[in-house]
């Protein structure tokens, strides 16, 4: 989804065009002027990139790295991963952004978790940022 603020700037940007245009088609030469148009298609890859950015799970890639890894070995998914705040945060913040529904709840020793597909992250704020653990299971 592109920002809304973006939107209004690419919008200005390209009204501010709509002008120059008229001015030069006054003028009778036909040409957009080289600032003009560049400011266009830098306007255009900045919302190029806004959508390639929405399609991204680079906030979930090393969590599914490891769910993955854990698929291959055991031909199902981990039951448990423990994150560190950073990497919950982040995909929290994934799950908002995608309007992904939000499973939260507690485990059995209070500590907060998150579904990611099939896999509960277990939020351990006593780690390492950037910490995720070897995935485990209910046993």
């Amino acid at each position: 989804m592109i920002d809304r603020r973006q939107l209004f700037t690419v919008g200005g940007l390209l009204g501010a065009l709509g002008a120059s245009g008229a001015d030069v088609a006054a003028s009778g030469t036909g040409q957009v002027s080289p600032q003009a148009a560049q400011d266009l298609v830098n306007a255009l890859r900045d919302i190029r990139a806004t959508i390639a950015a929405e399609e991204s799970f680079a906030e979930i890639l090393p969590v599914r790295t490891r769910q993955v890894d854990f698929l291959k070995s055991q031909g199902r998914f981990p039951d448990f991963i423990d994150v560190a705040t950073d990497v919950w945060f982040a995909v929290h913040d994934w799950h908002v952004r995608l309007q992904q529904p939000l499973v939260l709840g507690r485990d059995a020793a209070g500590r907060y978790t998150l579904m990611l597909g099939f896999t509960a992250l277990v939020l351990r704020p006593d780690v390492v940022p950037g910490f995720i653990s070897t995935p485990y299971d209910n046993r």
